[in-house]
């Protein structure tokens, strides 16, 4: 099994930025492999962060183009369309980012123990 990239928006790198994807500061990159085990394998710094131009969340999919999974608190209706539309899974849920992470392989899938 291929392992799958996750873009997590992050302010502190403990819980998952509560407001929109964009405006974050950093976005962990966490990599499952076999479907049940998860790392963090990067730390990206968000240039958009204070911005508001125009199609923003085409800019932060640049960021995270190489992502398969977005797990995020809150993402805009057209920046969901958008990034649906470049073939992005999505995944929304507040608080903790490894609770967030157990969160979505056991929902994929069921039967797994997810290891850290």
């Amino acid at each position: 099994m291929k392992p799958i990239k996750i873009a997590i928006p992050t302010n502190d790198g403990i819980a998952i930025f509560p407001k929109m994807l964009g405006m974050t500061k950093e976005i962990f990159i966490y990599e499952v492999v076999s479907g049940k085990t998860f790392r963090l394998i990067e730390k990206r710094k968000n240039p958009y962060e204070r911005t508001m131009q125009h199609l923003k969340t085409l800019d932060v999919y640049d960021l995270i183009g190489d992502c398969s999974v977005v797990i995020s608190g809150h993402i805009g209706k057209k920046g969901i369309t958008r990034l649906q539309e470049r073939g992005m899974e999505l995944f929304f849920t507040q608080g903790n980012i490894q609770g967030a992470l157990k969160e979505w392989i056991a929902k994929k899938n069921p039967e797994t123990n997810v290891k850290v």
